[in-house]
């Protein structure tokens, strides 16, 4: 059998492994050589997942359903590169990365094959896809703020990278054969808002893994609100649990915050 005879499962599986494989790696890559490994690996994935979902795909699904697969795997990639140098502790992360790369490839196909909104896999790869999401955001978040940069720095790559993420959650939900335009205004909202959030948490004193968490949160909050308005679901119950949640991570971001510095 070779790979062109492959079912599209199979094509999933093998593209997991090798994207997994491709983070291992990096125990063996230059430090100094991490920025240019983390883009090929990104590349990488991006290849291998076209190829995995790429019966059905038109330009838009194209476009839109790599998005996740090349972020998550730059983000948790980056990530990696913070992780202490033992195979004790990598080994345990690249096997849930594996794992969860191939769950993220089954949500991607579901939005690629399905034909209507109402089949029995859509509301778990809708589920999927936003946790994806927002592990994506937070992982990158991490890494953008472990850098010290300048507070306009922050601001603006948090919005670069919120806006890409959050316009293939809103495109999941009618999975249009184009991004309309009020999909794109609505997501560079979003991110504009998240962007702008970033640049005053900048001059807050908290920690790198705290501030990616309020951020992430930030973006469950604003993003869980939209989808269900444009759902036509959104009700005073749901509001207010999205909120609580978000009320809660800011006061835990308050109480854990070292204001002695």
């Amino acid at each position: 059998m070779t790979m062109m005879d492959l079912n599209k499962r199979q094509k999933i599986i093998l593209a997991s492994i090798l994207v997994t494989f491709g983070l291992l790696s990096t125990q063996l890559v230059d430090f100094n050589l991490r920025f240019r490994f983390i883009a090929s690996l990104g590349i990488l994935a991006g290849i291998l997942s076209l190829w995995a979902l790429r019966e059905g795909l038109n330009l838009t699904k194209t476009v839109i359903l790599l998005i996740l697969p090349i972020f998550f795997t730059v983000a948790v990639a980056s990530f990696y590169f913070l992780l202490p140098v033992r195979w004790l502790t990598r080994l345990p992360a690249a096997f849930f990365f594996g794992l969860f790369f191939y769950l993220l490839l089954l949500s991607q196909n579901v939005f690629n094959v399905a034909a209507i909104r109402t089949i029995p896999l859509y509301r778990a790869a809708s589920t999927a896809t936003f946790l994806f999401t927002l592990l994506s955001g937070f992982f990158v978040f991490n890494v953008i703020y472990a850098f010290k940069l300048l507070f306009l720095w922050n601001g603006l790559l948090v919005f670069a990278v919120s806006f890409p993420l959050i316009l293939q959650v809103l495109w999941s939900i009618e999975m249009e054969d184009r991004v309309v335009l009020s999909i794109v205004v609505q997501s560079l909202i979003l991110a504009l808002i998240l962007g702008e959030l970033a640049l005053a948490f900048s001059f807050w004193p908290m920690a790198t893994t705290i501030w990616s968490l309020a951020l992430a949160s930030a973006m469950y909050v604003l993003v869980g609100i939209t989808t269900q308005v444009l759902r036509g679901r959104l009700d005073r119950r749901m509001v207010w649990e999205y909120l609580g949640i978000g009320g809660m991570v800011f006061l835990v971001s308050f109480f854990l915050t070292s204001w002695t510095g």
